[in-house]
């Protein structure tokens, strides 16, 4: 039998392991430029931390268990941080965190969904503030920005609006959450087919009158106003106000990405309290694709940790999603800016010294590390993407110089060592 994979896992060749590692370089340093600092959480965590009942059923029959413990691989990192928060709470508050790792999901595989994928979050711990909500969607937004993601919006709602519809079309407090589930299933499903599992809930009427309500289009502010004017509640008119304070927010980040308030996004889990939020992209045909990024505002979840509720909020990229979504060419992708050639046995030292007084000056440096000859040893480094090749025989030893030659052009020059580094450092920054 061959050798492969289990489903919904890969491998990445070299060339793709530099462009991922290229995105995971550009997400960590925007998030420490917004101020998030990282923690590191364990892939493992006890099944009573995974199995909380305030996350809903849907995460419990995805988690890898592990045999003979009461513990099971992480499905996510907004978890394993709160659990985190609970155990470490001496930090002074806002705490801002970002956190880069792999997640599981006993899921099954089909087009950019996974069952090891890599997430990179950022979560806002101890305020409440809609400030904090703000600073949560522009961080990843401003990463994916710098990653070259284009073609996405942001779409946003709060569980407090979708809580607020639900109650005055007289859905049951205790059927609210199956509901919430269904809407969210809005944009896979036909209104016909939503409308037949909310009528399950209710009655095929409301579910209609539901459907129609979220369904309704117009602009930010007048979905805003409809609601305003439609539902009298202190709660939501306070959440209506934020909403707008939020939109306000964002726009000072200067995005450049259009907000859009769509009515039917409620985000999966169940420990969403308020505003939620998708980065969706769209292909050359604006078909909507798999979400890139998404997050929102979970406020009692900590509590169900500590002794003490804690205000937060964050958002989580798809590292994976953006990879394949970006059609990155990495075919070119190559550390090595530098092969150190040699001619003869006798000139290996020098080569030895050589390549490693350029590893000093910073150089990505390779070297030949096998007896062949010059021609073979200039087949590798052009398979290796290496743009400069220092080749050194008896002439360049004796003359204490090297010969740097360009993998592209095939210019080749007689130089001092310190020269040719000047060249290749230019280059390489």
């Amino acid at each position: 039998m061959p050798i492969s994979l289990p489903r919904g896992v890969s491998d990445f060749i070299t060339s793709e392991a530099i462009a991922r590692k290229e995105l995971i370089d550009i997400a960590e340093e925007i998030f420490k430029r917004y101020g998030f600092y990282p923690i590191e959480t364990p892939s493992i965590e006890n099944l009573d931390v995974l199995n909380a009942k305030s996350y809903g059923d849907e995460p419990s029959r995805q988690i890898y268990t592990i045999e003979g413990e009461n513990a099971g691989l992480r499905f996510d990192l907004t978890v394993p941080m709160a659990r985190y928060i609970a155990m470490h709470s001496s930090m002074p508050l806002p705490f801002k965190r970002y956190q880069i790792g792999y997640t599981w999901r006993k899921d099954e595989p089909q087009f950019m969904r996974r069952r090891e994928f890599l997430q990179a979050d950022v979560d806002i711990v101890g305020s409440s503030s809609v400030t904090s909500d703000a600073e949560a969607i522009a961080a990843p937004a401003t990463a994916l920005n710098e990653m070259g993601v284009d073609n996405y919006k942001i779409y946003i709602n709060s569980r407090v609006f979708l809580n607020s519809i639900l109650s005055y079309f007289g859905v049951s407090e205790q059927n609210q959450k199956q509901a919430i589930v269904t809407i969210d299933k809005m944009p896979k499903m036909s209104a016909d087919e939503i409308i037949l599992q909310l009528s399950k809930l209710s009655n095929q009427e409301v579910a209609q009158k539901i459907v129609n309500f979220i369904n309704q289009e117009g602009t930010n502010e007048e979905k805003l106003n409809i609601l305003e004017a439609n539902i009298k509640d202190e709660r939501l008119a306070e959440e209506i106000k934020k909403a707008r304070k939020l939109l306000e927010l964002l726009g000072s980040y200067n995005l450049d990405r259009e907000l859009v308030i769509d009515l039917s996004l409620a985000r999966g889990l169940d420990y969403y309290t308020g505003f939620v939020w998708e980065f969706i992209k769209t292909d050359d045909a604006g078909k909507r694709l798999p979400t890139i990024a998404a997050g929102g505002r979970y406020d009692n979840l900590i509590g169900i940790y500590a002794k003490s509720s804690l205000p937060a909020c964050g958002t989580s990229i798809g590292i994976d999603r953006v990879f394949e979504m970006l059609k990155t060419d990495a075919s070119e992708k190559s550390y090595t800016k530098l092969f150190v050639a040699y001619i003869g046995s006798e000139n290996e030292v020098y080569a030895i010294n050589t390549a490693n007084k350029c590893r000093a000056a910073g150089i990505y440096t390779d070297m030949n590390l096998t007896e062949r000859n010059i021609s073979k040893q200039l087949d590798y480094a052009n398979a290796i993407k290496c743009k400069y090749v220092m080749i050194l025989g008896n002439e360049e030893r004796q003359g204490k110089v090297v010969r740097l030659k360009n993998m592209i052009s095939g210019n080749e020059e007689l130089l001092p060592l310190e020269e040719a580094i000047e060249i290749v450092k230019k280059d390489q920054e």
